[in-house]
């Protein structure tokens, strides 16, 4: 039996995701990405037990060099304007990153047919992304900076605002591109409409 290495998961795991952008998930098999690694399909599932976990392995993969820079948060004091400022700002530059919206529509586009991508999707980007925001509203709702009495739910808003109007323009190829201005300019008023309903002193929305 082959040793397994750090080097062939890899190489295995970048194959298989050109395969699965270009040609979409229903239409690559094991035994196809087997031949484009150059092995056989017992060496392929010595490192992978089935697609889906491949897949999986891809998506964390994609996204890995981009949730390094999304959670590097150089301080995390200071008033809450400014860190749910900075927040914002990174979260749109990690979602409208080209790694991160390709596999976006790559799932879009599949997950009617094949259901347990949007789940492996899920419980490998959005659902750590949440946890980031939702971490950040408890510190400050502790701190007595904000009011929210269910960090999740509220969480869910303020990514939603930050998204507001750029995430479908990318999504649907209008546009490719936001200069770090115009992606403060849509952040600004996410945090302000954010602010007016959890601020502390207001109620809970």
């Amino acid at each position: 039996m082959r040793v397994k290495t750090e080097k062939k998961r890899n190489e295995i795991i970048e194959i298989a995701g050109n395969l699965f952008r270009t040609q979409g998930y229903g239409a690559v098999s094991m035994a196809m990405i087997a031949a484009e690694v150059g092995g056989s399909k017992g060496t392929l599932y010595g490192y992978f037990a089935s697609k889906e976990e491949l897949f999986a392995a891809f998506v964390v993969s994609a996204g890995k060099q981009r949730w390094e820079e999304f959670i590097a948060f150089p301080d995390k004091k200071g008033q809450i304007e400014a860190r749910l400022q900075t927040l914002g700002r990174k979260y749109l530059r990690f979602l409208l990153s080209h790694e991160i919206m390709s596999v976006n529509r790559l799932v879009i586009a599949e997950a009617v047919r094949f259901p347990e991508l949007g789940r492996i999707f899920y419980d490998n980007g959005p659902r750590s992304v949440i946890g980031v925001i939702a971490t950040t509203l408890e510190d400050a709702t502790n701190s007595g900076e904000l009011n929210v009495a269910d960090p999740i739910s509220a969480a869910w808003h303020f990514k939603a605002l930050c998204e507001a109007r750029v995430f479908e323009q990318y999504l649907w190829g209008i546009r490719n591109e936001m200069t770090d201005l115009e992606i403060s300019e849509n952040v600004a008023p996410a945090c302000r409409i954010f602010l007016e309903s959890f601020r502390a002193g207001k109620k809970s929305a």
